[in-house]
């Protein structure tokens, strides 16, 4: 029973704090208000932008060596002659000579 909880107690919390977070007033507006408005600063965004600038080209990195060799491989099969037995050519007759027989490939 205390296994199942734990994770009810948690989610109780985080439902509460994002409650309080757009209800609850502190001062002319709520703390979700209050950042918002926070996040439209040129600070605030140049900070953001700076951020992006560190962490892509990092992500990308780890994202390449991860995925590096499903990105380069081919994406598509070249189209081959069919090798089953209705598409090849005619087998020469017993009687012909073996000059005149197809030779395998590797004999």
């Amino acid at each position: 029973m205390s296994s199942l909880l734990r994770p009810l107690i948690s989610l109780a919390f985080l439902i509460g704090m994002l409650w309080i977070a757009f209800s609850v007033k502190l001062g002319d507006r709520t703390f979700a208000e209050h950042v918002d408005r926070i996040s439209e600063t040129p600070e605030a965004r140049e900070l953001l932008d700076g951020t992006r600038a560190t962490v892509n080209p990092v992500l990308q990195e780890a994202t390449d060596r991860m995925l590096g060799e499903h990105i380069e491989a081919p994406t598509k099969r070249e189209p081959t002659e069919p090798t089953h037995a209705a598409t090849s050519p005619p087998r020469p007759s017993s009687r012909a000579s073996t000059a005149d027989r197809v030779k395998l490939p590797g004999r």
